[in-house]
């Protein structure tokens, strides 16, 4: 991880660990996307599935900036419907983690929670 995304991953996880008094971490982060981008609001607390469905919705959601999901419609839960626009290549887990942290750390200087 260069520098400047290691110090930025760094500085959110304190913010979020001291905003929301929790150790933040990659899922931790990657679920609040998810209550955030789900607009319902913060409940006290989520099933394992409901935890899943949002970590997977903020997935989808970051790596629509690298153009593999585009959203198509939403169902009736308003839930997004997500489509697939390309393959995601066969990643190293670190790769892959890097490029999570990389998008998340974008998506919370874009929607003003992180100094750019």
């Amino acid at each position: 991880m260069d520098n400047n995304l290691e110090s930025d991953w760094n500085k959110l996880l304190y913010k979020i660990s001291e905003d929301f008094n929790v150790d933040a971490d990659l899922n931790g982060t990657l679920l609040l996307i998810g209550i955030q981008e789900r607009e319902e609001g913060f409940k006290e607390s989520y099933s394992k599935e409901d935890k899943m469905a949002l970590i997977n919705l903020a997935t989808c959601r970051l790596l629509m900036k690298w153009n593999y999901y585009s959203i198509e419609g939403y169902g009736e839960d308003k839930w997004p419907i997500f489509k697939k626009n390309k393959m995601i290549p066969p990643f190293t887990k670190d790769k892959e983690e890097l490029l999570l942290k990389s998008s998340i750390v974008e998506y919370f200087k874009e929607n003003a929670y992180l100094e750019a």
